[in-house]
């Protein structure tokens, strides 16, 4: 008899905590790798590969240990990272990467965790970046190549939060005995809110025209580390300057010039020569951050300066964020809530609840929520994701699990890394090896919450540390000195992408005895790739039954279906434009023997893009019963 055709046309991502694969709904898959389910959920796809960021590559193992976004006032972004003891942003004009002094950082925070935060206040906008066992140190993002050492020995951070006109803190790491405090949420001053809370420098002596020259250099008097320069105005009496506080000094009658926040130095071209012996002058403000600024963890004057004990068994404390008004600091083995009135007054230091997290990059703020790796029970580790719950007032945060389709007991979460990219949650972990966690994470799991499911797919990207530059995610590495923009290109660097997609056991609509005569599959490939079809009856091996060829005349090469650009993201670095896949439906033999189940294996085996839409099987036909086994007593 012959069976109704049998055809998987829905995806529903990955599930790997379900045990027998015979339960799984068709259209799941037990095992894949660097297979994306579409958000429609109406296809799959070889995911995209990844590309160096910049020029020059940096040979040899490592790690990158802390990245950043910065971004300047008129809103073009700058991307910082750090490694070793080096600190570089990315030049976007030179499309490479530009060390920042050399071995910012000291010896003494050589290859540890760096953490780089963006705050931007009435003073600026900067980039602050510190670990453990270095000092501060403050970079203009209009200025990124020069960094400003805030010179704080006993108040060195390993987590530090801007929020709320302040930064809270934690890890503390201080030179002096009793400073080295792993468990306390420190507040710093709230940041200045008028100008005349600064102090300004005025008509300082910086040229003399000549009746000649029209440009005029230097560099500000009172520019010392570690202060920083704010509303520089330079004037011959005629023409006047003013920063855009974007870097730029702007003439009221046409001229142009630079300023350097961080170090003072300007540079102005008069649209018209200054008179012979004309004084040009200068104005500004400067800022301290350590001096009752947002770098100013001393004192108690209403509670600016104070420290809060978060001492009763959590461990260490490992990040923290923000939820409307109540601040989430988040431990090793529990959470705290804590909530400041706006004077500094009052406040509330409670126990939130047993759920912590392995690393300082284990939990990230999203739009909608905190989304976190909760490893307080070890032997059970979940992701999480912090949000308010509907139908309650704002306050009711409950930490729901979201990862009870993938068995995370199989990896390792110490240097877990988590991000939100547009539609996707991203959770980085370490693969195991004998039951020992690898030292690097190498498992990316992302889940896409723009699809009805939540899909959740397994990538083999090695991110040590991710962050969104204009628009595109990057990943700083896990095991290189380099950063790279995933989601790029269709090689791995140059390699093909190791990749399969595996079905659940397929029972074709029938527990009866069965075989299959013709497979049909139907999708959009590019020329150059290849798409092998593996089947496997009854949990045995794996064979090879078909080889889907780019080029083959089943491949409709007349046609070109838009994939998007080469790389995923809002702008594309060192190319543009957008790719084309051509549409492929082919029907080849299978003339399997007679199976219950069956599971299909699909692999990709060149560069280029590829994606299957369909899987059908067809002229199926009935064997009836399987007969059970019997003996006689």
């Amino acid at each position: 008899m012959i069976i109704n055709d049998f055809t998987i046309d829905t995806f529903y991502g990955q599930n790997t905590s379900v045990r027998d694969i015979k339960t799984l709904r068709a259209g799941y898959s037990p095992d894949a790798l660097n297979w994306v389910t579409s958000k429609e959920q109406d296809s799959i796809a070889l995911r995209r590969g990844y590309t160096l960021l910049g020029q020059t590559r940096v040979n040899g193992t490592g790690r990158v240990t802390g990245i950043g976004r910065g971004k300047k006032y008129n809103g073009t972004e700058v991307l910082f990272f750090a490694y070793g003891r080096k600190v570089k942003y990315y030049d976007a004009d030179l499309d490479d990467t530009v060390e920042i002094d050399t071995d910012l950082l000291p010896a003494t925070a050589n290859g540890e965790d760096v953490w780089m935060k963006l705050y931007q206040g009435l003073a600026g906008s900067f980039m602050y970046i510190g670990s453990q066992n270095s000092s501060v140190y403050k970079i203009p993002t209009a200025n990124p190549g020069s960094a400003v050492d805030q010179e704080v020995n006993n108040y060195r951070w390993g987590v530090f939060h801007p929020g709320q006109s302040r930064v809270f803190a934690g890890q503390r790491n201080g030179t002096v005995a009793g400073n080295n405090d792993r468990t306390g949420l420190y507040l710093s001053y709230i940041d200045k809110d008028q100008l005349s809370d600064f102090t300004q420098v005025t008509g300082e002596n910086v040229g003399s025209g000549t009746g000649v020259a029209i440009t005029f250099t230097g560099t500000f008097a009172v520019a010392t580390a570690p202060k920083t320069v704010m509303f520089p105005s330079i004037t011959d009496t005629v023409e006047t300057f003013v920063d855009d506080r974007d870097g730029n000094m702007v003439g009221d009658l046409g001229g142009t010039g630079t300023i350097n926040y961080a170090t003072g130095a300007f540079s102005v071209t008069f649209n018209t020569a200054p008179t012979n012996a004309q004084a040009i002058t200068a104005s500004y403000y400067h800022e301290t951050s350590t001096s009752t600024g947002i770098l100013d963890f001393t004192g108690n004057l209403n509670g600016q300066g104070k420290s809060f004990r978060q001492d009763t068994g959590g461990g260490k404390l490992m990040a923290i964020y923000n939820i409307n008004t109540t601040v989430y600091c988040f431990h090793e083995l529990k959470t705290w809530q804590f909530q400041s009135s706006v004077d500094d007054t009052e406040s509330v230091n409670l126990e939130y609840r047993n759920v912590g997290i392995p690393h300082t990059l284990a939990a990230h703020q999203t739009p909608d929520g905190i989304i976190m790796a909760d490893l307080s029970n070890p032997s059970e580790p979940k992701y999480r994701k912090m949000k308010v719950l509907q139908g309650t007032d704002i306050t009711t945060i409950e930490p729901e699990p979201i990862s009870d389709r993938i068995n995370l007991s199989e990896f390792g979460h110490s240097k877990g890394v988590v991000y939100r990219w547009g539609d996707y949650e991203i959770f980085s972990s370490q693969a195991k090896q004998n039951g020992i966690a690898d030292n690097h994470n190498s498992v990316t799991w992302i889940r896409n919450i723009a699809s009805e499911n939540k899909v959740w797919d397994r990538l083999n990207y090695y991110v040590g540390c991710l962050a969104e530059y204009d628009g595109l995610l990057i990943a700083g590495d896990s095991i290189t000195n380099n950063c790279y923009i995933l989601f790029s290109g269709y090689d791995e660097d140059g390699d093909v992408i190791e990749n399969y997609w595996t079905s659940s056991a397929l029972n074709l609509g029938t527990d009866h005895l069965k075989n299959c005569r013709k497979m049909v599959i139907d999708g959009l490939i590019q020329k150059e790739q290849e798409l092998e079809v593996w089947l496997s009856y009854d949990s045995g091996s794996f064979t090879k039954v078909f080889t889907i060829q780019g080029d083959g005349i089943y491949v409709d090469a007349g046609k070109n279906t838009s994939i998007g650009g080469p790389t995923l993201g809002s702008k594309t670095i060192g190319s543009g434009g957008s790719d084309t896949a051509s549409p492929f439906e082919v029907d080849f033999p299978v003339n399997s023997d007679k199976f219950v189940d069956v599971q299909v294996r699909l692999v990709a085996t060149k560069v280029g893009y590829v994606q299957a839409n369909k899987i059908k099987f067809k002229d199926i036909r009935d064997k009836g019963r399987k007969n059970t086994p019997s003996r006689t007593v």
